[in-house]
């Protein structure tokens, strides 16, 4: 018997049925995607981005005060509402014991200091006196000595410096070159005023207003040769001629000139004078250091009758003033612990105590803040403390003042440390306002903050963009009737409120785009 099914004829069957197949789904298709797709249009738009959150107002003065220590209340100065200035009496406990405390703290002071001098005391007045004055002698003696050291070493240096001026113008004479033309010698005149030693090499030349001389040596110099004296240089020594010399001959001055007669008793004067110098300058040397020696024996002295006492005991004696100035320290302490002070100017804010109460250490009593510097407080989660900043705009609602009344502000502080509520991350964001009326710390206010603000922009329904493989979609619309449709990559910007999405490029404005799709 044939085969009914071939293979021929199965493959022909399966191709009809697969052509049927689309054909019926493209059908299918359009039909689904006018009844089952919805669509937008990408507009202009002015966009913006804001972020809400619950905060509470506080004070920027928030303390909580309480005494230090125990006891009976005695006084409450102040009650709620009341303005303080810092340092102001709030309230008293009773200060009975504290302040017999004190009392005795303080004689227990007076009884160490007594005994103290009394340890110190030792010698008698009259003998401290006497050796009080043999150091105020011997301070003198020893001001005596140092002013005659003084005095002694300006004689002695003054003799010298005159004795070496003697020796360098010992008979100044200028000594002619051997090969001399002439036997014209110029005169030299004056006093040499310099310290060193050396000579004066002295030499003619023709100059244009007629003969002129020439020094070298320990000083340059030159001149006119003339009958009356001429500086020769700046060193207090003058020269003249007597006549005209011969342009070619020249002459040395020694300074000292050791050829003169006098040279050797100036020189053995100048030695002199060095000897008597340090042999006096020594002597006033060695009366200092004995008035120096002289000084520290009476000074020991006085040491030795005014510390009769000994050392261990002075030392006992000083422990114990200070050990009664502790014990007073810590009754001035306790005392002032007895009475609560405003750390600060500010409004008491509560009072949680009354005459005749027994108040316990650290116990929270009263509440002191500035209500007339408030601010906002708020917890924002991490998902939206990236888009803050200090700076931004706040818009502020209070409960206690209705919805309806709007404040402005600005984000003035944003902690960089987490704190963890039910789970989720959050970051404290400080927020300032003014003019607030009737607004007190620990009211609730709802906050409004501008993150950012784009005007004209091109924009779509945040659903209309689809994340594929890290990139972004958007299926624009090619027939508005079928509602077919292409893909379009596009590149997104500012996600602002209301759904709304900033597009950067990809799109063009009045394009029509699907915003959702039953699959």
């Amino acid at each position: 018997m044939k085969k009914f099914f071939t293979r021929k004829k199965i493959f022909w069957a399966v191709l009809i049925l697969l052509i049927l197949g689309g054909i019926g789904y493209y059908f299918l298709r359009n039909k689904n995607n006018t009844g089952a797709i919805q669509t937008d249009t990408v507009k202009r738009l002015n966009l913006k981005e804001t972020v809400l959150t619950t905060g509470q107002v506080v004070s920027s003065t928030d303390l909580s005060l309480g005494f230090k220590g125990s006891g009976i209340v005695i006084a409450v100065t102040v009650k709620e509402g009341d303005h303080v200035k810092s340092g102001q009496t709030l309230a008293i406990l009773d200060q009975a014991d504290a302040l017999a405390s004190l009392t005795s703290a303080r004689g227990s002071l007076a009884q160490a200091n007594a005994n103290y001098e009394k340890v110190v005391a030792g010698a008698s007045n009259e003998t401290i006196a006497v050796a009080e004055k043999a150091v105020r002698a011997a301070e003198v003696t020893l001001d005596n000595a140092k002013t005659s050291l003084v005095n002694t070493r300006e004689q002695q240096n003054t003799a010298v410096q005159n004795a070496y001026a003697a020796l360098l113008n010992t008979s100044l004479t200028a000594i002619p070159r051997a090969g001399n033309a002439d036997s014209v010698i110029p005169a030299i005149s004056g006093t040499y005023t310099g310290a060193d030693q050396g000579a004066y090499q002295i030499r003619l030349y023709s100059g244009g207003s007629g003969l002129q001389f020439q020094t070298n040596g320990l000083e340059n110099s030159s001149g006119d040769v003339q009958t009356g004296p001429v500086p020769m240089g700046k060193r207090g020594l003058y020269i003249q001629f007597s006549s005209t010399p011969s342009p070619s001959d020249t002459w040395t001055v020694y300074i000292p000139n050791t050829y003169a007669s006098a040279y050797v008793t100036n020189n053995n004067a100048y030695q002199a004078a060095l000897k008597t110098r340090d042999s006096a300058v020594a002597s006033a040397d060695a009366q200092v250091k004995s008035a120096e020696t002289a000084l520290a024996q009476a000074q020991a002295s006085l040491n030795e009758k005014q510390a009769k006492a000994r050392p261990a005991d002075i030392d006992v004696a000083r422990a114990q003033i200070l050990s009664a100035e502790g014990q007073v320290q810590t009754a001035e302490a306790a005392f002032a612990n007895t009475t609560l002070k405003a750390p600060a100017d500010g409004t008491i804010t509560s009072v949680d105590i009354k005459v005749g109460e027994q108040a316990t250490a650290m116990k929270i009593v009263m509440v002191l803040q500035n209500i007339g510097d408030l601010h906002a407080e708020a917890n924002v989660s991490e998902a939206s403390i990236a888009a803050l900043k200090q700076g931004q705009t706040v818009d502020f609602t209070f409960d206690a003042l209705g919805p309806d009344s709007h404040f402005d502000g600005t984000v003035e502080a944003i902690n960089p440390a987490s704190t963890v509520i039910s789970g989720v991350v959050n970051y404290k964001v400080t927020a300032g306002f003014r003019n607030v009326p009737g607004i007190k710390p620990g009211m609730t206010t709802n906050m409004t903050i501008l993150a950012a603000v784009k005007d004209n922009v091109l924009a779509v329904p945040q659903r209309a963009v689809i994340n594929q493989a890290g990139k972004h979609y958007v299926r624009v619309v090619d027939d508005t009737k079928t509602k077919s449709f292409h893909q379009v990559e596009v590149q997104t910007g500012l996600e602002a409120d209301e759904g709304l999405v900033e597009i950067i490029s990809g799109l063009s404005e009045g394009q029509e785009v699907i915003t959702f799709m039953k699959q």
